[in-house]
């Protein structure tokens, strides 16, 4: 038998082209783990069984799983023993990114090439998880972001919220545990993250001071309960007013739904200006490429403050968000 020699090897198979596809293998193990409960299981255990989840998975399936996460040096592995690996509190605490990126905008990410052209751009040009990314951006919020909300609402003696856009429903239910007394009307529109919130909500036994309401913010009409509104809030979705006139027209209109509310807590990620380079950081990349895809006009932090000076509202504070990276909480008082 000839044996024939090792050719050289190909520069991509080892190196950083390398690492480029080993890492979408570990953002797909991220999101996936946390879905199915390791991840947590890890948090709070310390130690996870391969084979021995319970839960009728598929062990060779997990086992690839962790192989992945322990490539990226956020578990190791011993036999069938899975510990958290140095990098794993970090990938813990960002779990929310990849589980929006993966399981949220995956679909979106498939469809990339036919959607990138402009005459595919019609309709329903494109599709995603919603219940997914309403879970992911919960949990990409807990870190900073609903801290200070919740500071904010306090500072402001909220009683009655209107939080648009609200996904799963988690921060009404949550200002509601900390204030009682307060009420929420939430209102989203993705039939998805409505049947989500309604059913948290209704799981909390809140239904009789939280109600939520399918609403397009572009155009919401008569909203039950609207003129008892004091506060409104929006995480996450203020870059779907725009373009600039229909950002102003649309805050503008919030006025008009909501005549006594005197305050508006507006969370967004702003566009970067510059071109990425080793400093880049998380979800920037993510954010800015799903929003170019679905043909959301993502402003910059200079577009903003031009919205706010002809919307009716004045920007009091501007409150910089470390997590998500390019966060700002602006804090609106009605003029």
């Amino acid at each position: 038998m000839t044996v024939s020699s090792p050719s050289a090897p190909v520069s991509f198979v080892q190196g950083p082209t390398a690492s480029h596809f080993s890492s979408y293998l570990v953002s797909v193990a991220l999101s996936a783990t946390h879905e199915l409960g390791i991840l947590d299981a890890l948090h709070v255990e310390g130690v996870y069984t391969l084979g021995e989840s319970g839960e009728g998975l598929d062990p060779t399936v997990v086992a690839r799983y962790m192989n992945a996460l322990m490539w990226g040096g956020i578990v190791e592995i011993d036999g069938a023993i899975v510990r958290p690996g140095p990098l794993f509190d970090d990938a813990f605490a960002a779990r929310g990114y990849f589980y929006w990126m993966v399981r949220g905008c995956g679909t979106l990410f498939t469809e990339a090439p036919g959607v990138t052209s402009e005459a595919s751009r019609g309709g329903d040009f494109y599709s995603r998880d919603m219940r997914a990314v309403a879970i992911g951006s919960k949990l990409i919020g807990d870190g900073d972001v609903e801290p200070l909300f919740d500071r904010l609402l306090e500072a402001k003696g909220a009683s009655v919220v209107a939080d648009l856009g609200c996904g799963s429903g988690q921060r009404l239910m949550r200002v509601a545990g900390i204030r009682p007394g307060t009420r929420g009307i939430g209102l989203d529109i993705s039939s998805a993250s409505v049947e989500l919130a309604s059913q948290s909500v209704a799981s909390a036994g809140l239904a009789d001071v939280i109600s939520v309401h399918r609403a397009d913010v572009l155009d919401l009409g008569e909203i039950p309960g609207a003129e008892d509104v004091d506060v409104i809030t929006c995480s996450f979705m203020g870059h779907d007013f725009w373009p600039h006139d229909t950002c102003v027209n649309t805050l503008r209109g919030l006025r008009e739904t909501f005549p006594n509310a005197h305050t508006f807590l507006l969370c967004d990620v702003v566009r970067s200006t510059g071109l990425p380079g080793d400093g880049t950081p998380i979800f920037t990349l993510g954010f800015e490429l799903v929003h170019a895809l679905m043909g959301v006009y993502l402003p910059t932090l200079e577009e903003w403050r031009a919205a706010f000076a002809e919307s009716g509202w004045r920007c009091a504070v501007e409150h910089a968000v470390p997590n998500p990276p390019g966060g700002y909480l602006f804090q609106l008082e009605a003029v």
